[in-house]
C-alpha cells in the first residue's frame, strides 16, 4: 500500500516512502480518522505538515480520491530501538463540513435528502454571506431517496447532524475529491440479508464457521412507548402533541419536553409544528425503548470477503446456534497494516434483534 500527499485539490505533491504503521478508519455514519507512524526524516517533517491531505492508492479510481484524510496533530518521538518517529493523526475530509454550522434558523419540511443537501447549500455552497462559502465545493447527484422530514435546526454543526440525521435515516455520507472538486454525498448500503432476493445473502452464522462467538441480553426496566410531548406556551395554552399508539397494559407513557421547538410566532403553521413537535418526540422516545443485545465475535477472513462480498454501509445477516437473528450495518472498516502484516476489520452497528 502506498500512501501519498496531496496538497488540497491542486493533487499528489508526494509519497510516503515508508511507514511503521498505518490504521485507516473509514465510516459509514462518522467522519473518519487514522493513524499514521513514519520515519521522522527532515523530508517527511517537511511534507507531512498539519492540514495535508492523504490518500491511499487503493482510494484513487476513475479520478476519484476517496476516503482522504486531513492532518490534524502530529507528535515526534525518540524511540532507542527505531529512532526518531514521527505520529500523525487526523480525520477524514468529510470534517470539512463540520467546519460551517447553520447559521440561521432552518425549517424542513418534506424529503429529507432534499432538506440536507439545502442545509449544505445554504451553509457551504451559497450563503448568504461570501465569506462562509467552500469555494469548489458541489453536491454529487441526487438519489431520490423518499424518506420524510419535519425537522427545525439552528447552531448545529453540520458534520455533527449529519452524523445524527444519517442514523435517522440509515444513510451514508461522504465528501470526495474529483475534477479538483470537494463533492458531498449520501448513499445507501445494500440489503444482503434474507428478507430480500436481489443479491445473494451474507450470512454469518457456526454453519459456516464465520460466527465464532455470541451474546443476547434482553431488558424493558427503562421502556417508554408512548409520550405526552410539551411545546410552546404555558398552562393550558401549551401547544401539545402525542406519539405512541400502545393501548392498555402494553402502553408505558411518559412526558417529554419539546419546548425548544418553535414556531417562530405562528410563521410555521399548526401542523408542520405538530409534525416537528411528534418528530422531536419520537427520537427522545426511541432512546427509551426495550433493549435487546446481541453482539459477538465474526471472522472476516472466511467464507465471505470484505469489498468483495459485502461492502461499508451493507446489512448483513447473523445467526447463532440457539436460533437468535440480527441484521446489523456495516458502519466501519478498520485497515491496519504494521510490521506483522495487514488487516481489514468491519465493525457493526447494534445487532438488532429480529
Amino acid at each position: 500500500m502506498d500512501i501519498y500527499i496531496m496538497n488540497g485539490l491542486q493533487g499528489i505533491t508526494g509519497i510516503v516512502e515508508t511507514f511503521r504503521s498505518c490504521i485507516w478508519n473509514v465510516q459509514y455514519f462518522d467522519k473518519n480518522d487514522f493513524e499514521l507512524v513514519v520515519p521522522a526524516t527532515k523530508e517527511n517533517i517537511n511534507m507531512l505538515q498539519i492540514g495535508a491531505y492523504l490518500v491511499r492508492d487503493e482510494d484513487i479510481k476513475n479520478g476519484e480520491y476517496n476516503n482522504v484524510m486531513i492532518i490534524k496533530d502530529y507528535q515526534l518521538d525518540f524511540d532507542p530501538e527505531n529512532g526518531w518517529l514521527l505520529t500523525l493523526r487526523g480525520a477524514g475530509l468529510k470534517t470539512i463540513v463540520g467546519q460551517r454550522i447553520v447559521w440561521a434558523q432552518t425549517n424542513l419540511s418534506g424529503l429529507a435528502e432534499v432538506g440536507i443537501r439545502s442545509v449544505i447549500t445554504d451553509n457551504i455552497i451559497a450563503p448568504s454571506d461570501n465569506g462562509r462559502k467552500i469555494d469548489d465545493f458541489i453536491l454529487d447527484e441526487i438519489n431520490n431517496f423518499q424518506d420524510e422530514i419535519e425537522l427545525q435546526l439552528f447552531g448545529e454543526n453540520i458534520a455533527d447532524w449529519l452524523v445524527e440525521i444519517c442514523k435517522t435515516y440509515n444513510y451514508g455520507w461522504d465528501v470526495y475529491i474529483k475534477n479538483n472538486k470537494y463533492i458531498f454525498k449520501l448513499y445507501k448500503g445494500i440489503n444482503r440479508t434474507y428478507s430480500q432476493n436481489e443479491v445473494a445473502p451474507v450470512v454469518f452464522s457456526p454453519e459456516f464457521d464465520n460466527l465464532l462467538t455470541s451474546s443476547y441480553s434482553y431488558d424493558k426496566t427503562d421502556f417508554k412507548n408512548a409520550a405526552l410531548v410539551g411545546g410552546e406556551g404555558e398552562g393550558t395554552s401549551q401547544r401539545t402533541a402525542s406519539v405512541g399508539t400502545a393501548e392498555g397494559l402494553d402502553r408505558f407513557e411518559t412526558y417529554i419536553n419539546g419546548s425548544g421547538v418553535s414556531s417562530n410566532g405562528e410563521i410555521i403553521t399548526v401542523d408542520q409544528y405538530t409534525k416537528m413537535l411528534e418528530e422531536f418526540g419520537q427520537s427522545q422516545l426511541d432512546q427509551t425503548a426495550m433493549t435487546q443485545k446481541f453482539s459477538g465475535e465474526i471472522e472476516p477472513a472466511g467464507l465471505y470477503v470484505i469489498n468483495q462480498d459485502y461492502f461499508l454501509g451493507d446489512v448483513v445477516q447473523i445467526e447463532n446456534e440457539k436460533g437468535i437473528k440480527a441484521t446489523p450495518r456495516i458502519i466501519e472498516i478498520i485497515y491496519a497494516v504494521d510490521e506483522s502484516g495487514s488487516s481489514v476489520v468491519p465493525t457493526f452497528s447494534e445487532w438488532e434483534v429480529e
